[in-house]
């Protein structure tokens, strides 16, 4: 299931790290961040750092990962198992874009963006903990529902990137470039609900629905 997906749980020193890592990159920026501040931060050595990411792009990454945990819940299968496919979709929808519009996912975001052009690494980084995870996280969500007759999807992953743009925007490169909106509540609901409503009209079964 979705969440089997998640990196399993770190260890209390690879945790520490993560931390420790995000609040540096985060104060410092990527260029600025050192191994050693990271260290420091974490209250373990460097080699203790270095046995665990083999190099600060690599942490950077982990620091993603951590991020997107936030971005599901942590009971899909509950979710699934109890609410009609709409309401599923309309509820990780919502924790999804909530997630990625919190101050710290934003600043990584501006990170990663402003030094993937000079360190490619970074960019792939980000994409491959963050974009391309969830991507293949949630693909499986989608073709559940759609076996349950809820809408028809014949690539399951390309339907979920298709969602993530009509969730995401305009509002998500609004607040990454510093707008956010007097009301973010209600910016957000009414987001996931045109977003949803898009999509069921994109993959809208040929026939009537099945009542599950």
């Amino acid at each position: 299931m979705a969440e089997a997906l998640l990196a399993d749980e770190p260890d209390e020193k690879t945790q520490a790290i993560v931390n420790a890592a995000r609040e540096t990159f985060l104060s410092r920026g990527f260029d600025s961040a050192s191994m050693d501040q990271i260290a420091l931060t974490a209250g373990v050595s460097k080699r203790t750092v270095y046995n665990r990411f083999r190099s600060k792009e690599e942490l950077f990454g982990a620091t993603i990962t951590e991020t997107c945990k936030n971005l599901l819940p942590v009971n899909v299968d509950d979710i699934e198992a109890s609410l009609p496919p709409d309401e599923v979709i309309r509820k990780l929808a919502a924790q999804f874009l909530r997630g990625i519009l919190e101050p710290d996912a934003l600043a990584l975001r501006r990170i990663a963006a402003f030094e993937a052009a000079r360190t490619p690494a970074i960019g792939q980084a980000y994409l491959e903990h963050g974009p391309y995870s969830m991507a293949k996280m949630c693909a499986p969500i989608l073709a559940r529902l759609a076996a349950r007759g809820a809408f028809s999807i014949d690539n399951p992953e390309q339907a979920i990137w298709r969602l993530g743009a009509l969730l995401t925007e305009p509002l998500h490169t609004c607040m990454l470039m510093g707008e956010t909106p007097a009301d973010l509540d209600a910016a957000i609901d009414a987001q996931v609900d045109q977003a949803v409503a898009a999509f069921k009209r994109m993959y809208a079964p040929a026939g009537p629905a099945a009542a599950d």
